[in-house]
């Protein structure tokens, strides 16, 4: 049995009889329950038998298509995204809509549209289902001392970025230096293309350089942000794949990513596949350090042994340097 849930008072009032439909086959398909729908339907509004046979196809397509819609949606495993579940129809001044009946599964009401992964709500019962996405998780400097040429094929320039950390406070700050022309210009035309580029970047980015007397400077920016350390990232019962690959990159030596390993097993939670794709990694670069070691010629004598020694040291001393230099730097501007 066929059921038209309406609220028209044409429809209710000519059908107080249920309306009969007769088939030569046992199972009905869906193209012939929709056109006896829809003739059961145009025969209750007020229209005219011309109107009827004009848009009798074009409805019962558009149905038709409406309903291989709300099944794909239903099925999809996409975020909140909705379908409708009826069509609008005019004719004069009058306006009908014409759906599909499905009922709410919280409540009576009938849904106006569906959602994916099977969810049929009504509007009142949407925010039951509705999957809110969790924030990205904050950004972790592998290094950060490290200085990175950028190089804008679009803008024509070319500059160099640096990132400094104050180990004291764990806020970092940005440095932009060097701003140059790395474009050779074929026509006139082409240079002051590539010139009103530049102005323009340079009004979107007024955080990064001042214009001044004596050409563009770049500006300190420092960020509001504290960045992790290892402690930070331990405290958590789940170790994110940005964290565990900054976990697993601080290591050095054999012994303390063993026991790291051992660590984050018994303690912690985690992407196991991913974790398992960092290990080969990591393995895989032990390997080849011992390898390289083992090419080195092992008679070497003593006083060789002491010169590396203290080259290793004073390349040390330097690289000190290098990490607490920039951020003197900044603060003493």
């Amino acid at each position: 049995m066929l059921t038209i849930v309406t609220n028209n008072r044409h429809i209710i009032k000519k059908y107080d009889k249920p309306y009969l439909i007769n088939s030569d086959r046992p199972m009905m398909n869906t193209k012939y329950r929709i056109s006896k729908y829809l003739t059961s339907v145009f025969c209750g509004l007020p229209i005219d038998i011309e109107t009827r046979n004009k848009y009798f196809l074009r409805i019962r397509q558009l149905l038709l298509d409406k309903l291989v819609v709300i099944e794909n949606r239903l099925m999809k495993q996409e975020k909140n995204r909705q379908t409708t579940t009826y069509i609008k129809f005019s004719h004069g001044k009058r306006t009908w809509y014409l759906g599909f009946y499905i009922p709410c599964l919280f409540c009576s009401n009938v849904c106006a549209y569906v959602m994916s992964r099977n969810r049929k709500v009504c509007q009142n019962c949407r925010s039951e289902v509705i999957v809110t996405p969790t924030p990205p998780p904050q950004n972790v400097f592998k290094d950060f001392s490290k200085i990175k040429q950028v190089i804008s094929k679009r803008v024509g320039v070319s500059y160099t970025k640096k990132v400094s950390m104050d180990g004291g406070a764990r806020k970092y700050a940005v440095t932009y230096s060097n701003s140059r022309i790395n474009k050779q210009f074929k026509t006139p035309k082409e240079q002051e293309k590539y010139k009103k580029r530049f102005k323009n970047n340079l009004k979107s980015n007024k955080n990064k350089w001042q214009v001044t007397n004596n050409g563009i400077e770049s500006k300190v920016l420092i960020s509001k942000h504290k960045l992790k350390r290892r402690g930070d990232i331990l405290k958590k019962q789940y170790i994110s794949e940005k964290e565990m690959e900054f976990l697993v990159d601080q290591v050095t030596s054999k012994v303390g990513y063993k026991m790291l390993i051992d660590d984050i097993f018994m303690n912690y939670s985690f992407n196991k596949k991913h974790f398992f794709e960092l290990r080969k990694k990591k393995d895989t670069s032990f390997e080849r350090n011992d390898a390289k070691l083992a090419e080195q010629p092992s008679s070497a004598g003593q006083s060789v042994t002491i010169d590396n020694i203290v080259t290793n040291l004073q390349k040390m001393e330097i690289s000190g340097q290098d990490n607490v230099a920039p951020w003197q730097e900044i603060l003493n501007r």
